[in-house]
């Protein structure tokens, strides 16, 4: 009876060990993938096509001029997009109502934009323009 109980302890006390491992690995590789997408998306080479996106949209935009002054990544909104690629919520003159949608990708050359969409709000604030 003791030698049963032994045995199952031992790989109850396995099956734990075996489960911490492979969530503790999970972990680490899911923060690692965070970590490289936030990298791309603070890159100067995608705040170059998010302010040139915005500027297509405003030509004076971030300018005193324009009608959007400011932006900042939604640092929140950063994933993985299922379909391939990050997705990214920019906020604009700091009002949550005024936001893009970036889709990027980084592909072998650079990054670039392979989908977007704004706030009805930011299309009606640049439309008057």
């Amino acid at each position: 009876m003791k030698k049963g109980w032994i045995i199952f302890i031992t790989i109850v006390v396995i099956i734990i060990a075996v489960v911490a491992i492979a969530g503790g690995k999970m972990y680490m590789d899911n923060k690692k993938v965070n970590e490289d997408m936030n990298e791309v998306v603070q890159s100067k080479e995608a705040k170059d096509l998010f302010e040139k996106t915005l500027k297509k949209m405003d030509s004076e935009a971030l300018t005193e001029e324009g009608r959007i002054k400011s932006y900042k990544i939604d640092s929140d909104s950063v994933k993985h997009n299922p379909m391939g690629g990050i997705n990214v919520t920019l906020i604009v003159n700091n009002n949550k109502n005024l936001h893009v949608n970036f889709t990027i990708d980084k592909g072998d050359k650079g990054i670039r934009n392979s989908g977007i969409s704004y706030s009805e709000k930011l299309e009606k604030l640049t439309e008057e323009n």
